[in-house]
């Protein structure tokens, strides 16, 4: 398909191939920014798998990249096999199929954003089914409404999960497979995490790198309500265009900045801008100068 008129300007075909998808014929996974990105290829979480279900299962933003459901696949299920008989984690927003703006949020645009609600119990620790975003205190309390239109002071204590919750994040930040970049979640949830880490992790390794990547973003809301998994570019994904905010993690900078005999080279911009004119008709014999 054509992307471009002999009158149209370059910089807006070249926008247009990106969207349309003439960019990298064949290429699958995240291009961009998280918050200003979109998604080529994108895979659907199912509605339910072991040891998870879609919060919204008819909601459309349900993508991601290979990456991210993978590494969240792998996680819900070792919870499941570590808990038998644990309700289902609840999944909220991943992004569109093609990614771009997102109704509810400034980031899932990339296909590497993930919602995910925190396992929980009650006051006599058994654990709730489908608690929702509920807010959590410091001391990992909530309180959850028994119906929408029952009073607040009516509402139950619900009690963060911390065993379960635990096994998650240390699920996704010992599979390097993961490229687990962030978790996002409130001060107070780390703090309870870890403590519980402390006394019962056998891994150093799992409390180091959770101290490192469960953070409460300096802007926008804490995320006292849920987790926020981020996961980085692959390497082939960064080479086709994918990039990121923040660092590479030590225990992932091999996998993700070498480029391994089966990925593409990395691209230059004269090298890129000539790959894209390629796919455009009247295109001039030599790429334009970038500024």
């Amino acid at each position: 398909m054509a992307c471009r008129s002999a009158s149209q300007p370059l910089a807006i075909a070249l926008l247009g191939c990106v969207l349309a998808g003439c960019v990298g014929h064949g290429e699958r996974g995240s291009y961009g920014l998280p918050n200003s990105g979109l998604l080529r290829g994108g895979e659907a979480l199912r509605v339910r798998g072991t040891g998870f279900m879609l919060a919204r299962p008819t909601d459309p933003t349900r993508f991601g990249n290979a990456t991210l459901l993978g590494a969240l696949e792998r996680a819900f299920a070792s919870v499941e096999r570590r808990f038998p008989g644990t309700p289902p984690m609840r999944v909220g927003d991943l992004s569109y199929r093609s990614g771009g703006k997102h109704v509810r949020h400034g980031s899932h645009r990339s296909g590497r954003d993930a919602d995910v609600i925190f396992h929980a119990v009650d006051a006599a620790g058994v654990p709730v089914q489908g608690s929702g975003f509920l807010a959590y205190d410091r001391f990992g309390v909530a309180r959850a409404p028994s119906s929408p239109d029952a009073p607040a002071h009516t509402a139950q204590p619900v009690v963060l999960d911390v065993a379960r919750n635990w096994h998650f994040v240390r699920t996704l930040l010992l599979d390097e497979a993961s490229l687990t970049q962030w978790i996002f979640c409130s001060s107070g949830v780390k703090a309870q995490l870890l403590a519980y880490a402390a006394e019962h992790e056998p891994e150093a390794e799992a409390i180091m790198r959770a101290a490192t990547v469960l953070h409460q973003p300096s802007e926008g809301r804490p995320h006292d309500d849920h987790f926020h998994i981020r996961v980085l570019c692959t390497a082939a994904e960064r080479a086709a265009g994918c990039t990121e905010y923040g660092p590479v993690w030590p225990w992932l900078r091999d996998r993700v900045e070498s480029v391994g005999p089966g990925d593409p080279e990395p691209l230059d911009d004269r090298t890129l801008v000539r790959l894209l004119l390629e796919d455009l008709p009247n295109a001039p014999a030599e790429p334009v100068a970038l500024r």
